[in-house]
């Protein structure tokens, strides 16, 4: 069957000539055609995101650019962070984008002084969100892009938009469990109702928090596969449930699991997706 197919495909594109090529490789580069990504330091900024595509090819309008940094060892670091445009903002072409990293984050990215296991196992994952909530990652290895820094500043072309420095988004790690816009809508409704609170008479400032979130599911069972590299930060998200040791992670023995929204935040937040749960609806 599949026979059948390449050759009625080859016998159209030859009795239909160039103009039956042309089409076939529209369509083919409409929907298998990706972004790409890269870290490169430029000019003026020591740390820059490139985001590359064909927009005849690949119309796209990217909403979120996210970076997560991994030293897949035991003991290792990891760091994340996120820039999310304004829905008008959303960039419709390819853009160099510099984000203004805090001083500890750079200075662990860009750390040479590690043993040559730890800089194998050092990865970043880019991942490009677009207007159609489809999401592309790329994954790149930390040699390669300490080799890219450590070069000559990058140089866009007149393809690639250099956009202003930014700061990373101040709720990006939220965005591994919830919509990066359920977020900011969020924090805007926080920030407009904090000047009438405090406004108001007796108002405790607790009213100005925005509404907590409510899991629509129930865990029913947390284990921990091999692999775990005791980063802490499923300690960190749910201190109740997870305990790390010196050596590994272990489930506490009759840890509560009523809040299902902590323990998915440890499991999406693993950088080495050794937690796994069960669940059912609530």
């Amino acid at each position: 069957m599949s026979n059948l197919i390449i050759a009625i495909v080859v016998a159209g594109i030859i009795l239909g000539g160039p103009l039956t090529l042309f089409a076939v490789i529209k369509i083919l580069a409409r929907y298998f055609a990706t972004p790409k990504a890269k870290i490169v330091a430029l000019k003026d900024a020591p740390f820059a995101v490139v985001v590359d595509w064909d927009r005849e090819s690949l119309p796209l309008e990217v909403f979120r650019v996210r970076v997560d940094f991994a030293e897949l060892v035991r003991g290792g670091r990891s760091t994340s962070f996120s820039v999310t445009f304004a829905d008008r903002a959303s960039k419709k072409k390819s853009f160099a984008l510099p984000i203004e990293l805090n001083e500890s984050d750079l200075a662990m990215i860009k750390d040479d002084k590690v043993d040559a296991r730890t800089l194998k196992q050092s990865y970043f994952t880019i991942e490009i969100e677009t207007a159609d909530n489809q999401a592309t990652r790329v994954r790149l290895p930390k040699r390669k892009v300490l080799e890219t820094l450590k070069g000559e500043a990058f140089v866009p072309s007149s393809d690639v938009e250099t956009l202003a420095p930014v700061k990373p988004d101040e709720w990006s790690l939220l965005t591994r469990v919830f919509p990066w816009r359920h977020a900011a809508a969020a924090a805007a409704a926080a920030a407009a109702i904090a000047p009438k609170a405090e406004a108001a008479e007796g108002a405790p400032k607790a009213a100005a928090a925005a509404a907590p979130q409510i899991a629509d599911f129930v865990v029913t069972k947390v284990w921990i596969e091999p692999g775990c590299i005791v980063c802490d930060a499923c300690e960190n998200e749910a201190p109740d449930v997870f305990e790390v040791t010196s050596d590994t992670c272990i489930i506490r023995p009759n840890a509560p699991l009523g809040n299902a929204l902590s323990i998915k935040a440890a499991a999406e937040g693993c950088p080495v997706n050794v937690i796994k749960y069960d669940t059912r609806p609530a």
